[in-house]
């Protein structure tokens, strides 16, 4: 019998995945610096957030946090760190989009921010955005498939990683009432000096 999707990461996350990466991403904080200064109570959503770092970092940052994974351990262990960080978010333990690539889960209300890294799932974008308030932002950041010669990290399998061009196409249909504000594809210096190849996109809800 082969294990689920929940099964599968909680062997990872009690195994050590990720457990060095304690501070927000640095496109994240790159970002956060030039978001328009939020009122008090504004909301945001990470998507799939494993460990919670960027959940971690939003909260810091003032936002009331709602956080999903499907990770039971891995929430226990983002709720550990956001205690000692001082911090409250709101974690959800919940399967955002099956081995399939199939999604039932939908946001349960409107948020100021939302963000998704590094989990591969372009079909998801057209709800989030759906659920951003207007003038609310959209931070996505993924592994990206890449045929150049530079040796990149993270996944081996093209499956976990996002075609050229994916994040945009996936946008297309809610185009009229978004803006990108920032796009990229590309070669990027990770913290630990390798090199990721990445797709990002940043949009925010118009009207």
């Amino acid at each position: 019998m082969s294990l689920s999707d929940r099964q599968l990461w909680d062997v990872r996350y009690r195994q050590g995945a990720y457990a060095e990466r304690l501070w927000g991403s640095a496109y994240f904080q790159q970002c956060m610096s030039e978001i328009t200064a939020q009122q008090a109570g504004a909301r945001a959503l990470d998507v799939a957030c494993g460990r919670g770092r960027n959940s971690i970092y939003a909260a810091q940052q003032g936002y009331v946090v709602d956080a999903v994974d499907v990770s039971p351990t891995a929430l226990a262990q983002a709720a550990q760190q956001a205690l000692r960080a001082g911090v409250t978010v709101n974690w959800c333990c919940q399967n955002v989009q099956d081995s399939e690539g199939v999604s039932a889960w939908r946001p349960q209300r409107e948020y100021d921010l939302i963000v998704m890294f590094r989990f591969v799932a372009p079909s998801l974008l057209p709800a989030l955005v759906r659920h951003l308030a207007v003038g609310g932002q959209l931070l996505v950041e993924e592994h990206m498939q890449w045929s150049g010669p530079e040796a990149v990290s993270g996944p081996s399998n093209p499956s976990f990683r996002v075609a050229p061009s994916a994040l945009r196409q996936a946008l297309l249909k809610n185009a009229e009432f978004l803006e990108i504000i920032e796009e990229f594809e590309g070669i990027v210096e990770e913290p630990d000096g390798s090199q990721a190849a990445l797709s990002r996109i940043w949009v925010q809800r118009q009207k």
